[in-house]
């Protein structure tokens, strides 16, 4: 498949874009408690509804700074399901003003400034995300001079958003994309290509929010174990298939080793690919366009 031309990107491509990656990776069965099918925090409906919100707040977000973007999302959502992901519109508000205003993604993360940390922390308390909001708090008492490209370098080491944010969305773009679209021209299920780069990207990266809740060492076993189900071949084997399924149910049980920050690299990844090949290549099997240099 070829992809289409990418030199304009209009409102209504970004809107499909960003609805198709969310909705696709809320709908996917990951392993741990984030899947559809079992969601201790949140139902499926919830979030799936959560998107619409989103998605009209990335389309609009040429016009107004990342940090009023997060926000306009996290509030309409909540507004409209009862439930918000900060996380998800703030991994893709940089990328959905970087199509929009034809400019590189490591120029929109380099401009975002003061006035960008009071929207972005509003955002992350109204959906429950403390930590880093309050990191931003502390950013936001340190002067005018602080901005919020500063305050996510600062975070970087403990929080996942604030660490694709400090480093231009490496593990999205190095890692969750091209495992994404590896398994889009490998796999038949658009669900299965999801599972198949979360599995990558967790073995390669183990999961910050696992490391806070039960230490960086259990977070290292969690991602040794989803090295192994890719070694059995991951979705492309039934073997693989079956110790998806058992790495699952652990994670079920003991639900504070449970990766609930791998995710979003692949909402991301989804994000990016859409752009690249149109929303429709996430609906069937996706064979990369000859000759481009991956």
């Amino acid at each position: 498949m070829e992809r289409p031309g990418t030199e304009f990107v209009p409102e209504g491509m970004v809107a499909a874009c960003a609805a198709t990656a969310l909705t696709l990776v809320y709908s996917a069965p990951t392993p741990g408690t984030g899947s559809r099918y079992l969601d201790g925090r949140v139902a499926h409906e919830s979030r799936v509804l959560s998107v619409v919100p989103v998605r009209d707040a990335l389309a609009a977000s040429d016009r107004k700074g990342v940090g009023e973007t997060v926000l306009e999302a996290t509030l309409s959502s909540l507004s409209t399901a009862g439930f918000a992901d900060p996380r998800g519109a703030g991994y893709l508000a940089p990328l959905a003003r970087a199509s929009l205003r034809r400019e590189p993604s490591a120029r929109v993360l380099a401009d975002l400034g003061h006035g960008d940390i009071a929207p972005f922390a509003r955002a992350l308390e109204a959906g429950g995300e403390d930590a880093l909001a309050g990191a931003l708090s502390y950013a936001l008492g340190a002067g005018k001079d602080a901005t919020l490209r500063d305050a996510m370098r600062f975070s970087a080491s403990r929080h996942a958003l604030a660490r694709e944010y400090a480093r231009d969305f490496e593990v999205t773009r190095e890692l969750a994309r091209p495992a994404l679209l590896s398994a889009l021209s490998r796999t038949d299920s658009v669900r299965g290509a999801v599972v198949q780069a979360y599995l990558e990207v967790l073995s390669e990266v183990p999961d910050l929010d696992v490391a806070g809740r039960a230490g960086r060492h259990e977070a290292e076993d969690v991602s040794r174990m989803a090295h192994g189900v890719l070694k059995a071949g991951g979705v492309h084997s039934r073997r693989g298939l079956e110790g998806t399924a058992n790495l699952g149910g652990l994670l079920r049980a003991e639900p504070r080793l449970s990766p609930t920050t791998t995710e979003y690299p692949v909402i991301a990844a989804a994000f990016l690919v859409a752009l690249e090949y149109g929303p429709e290549a996430l609906s069937h099997r996706l064979r990369p366009a000859r000759g481009a240099d991956r």
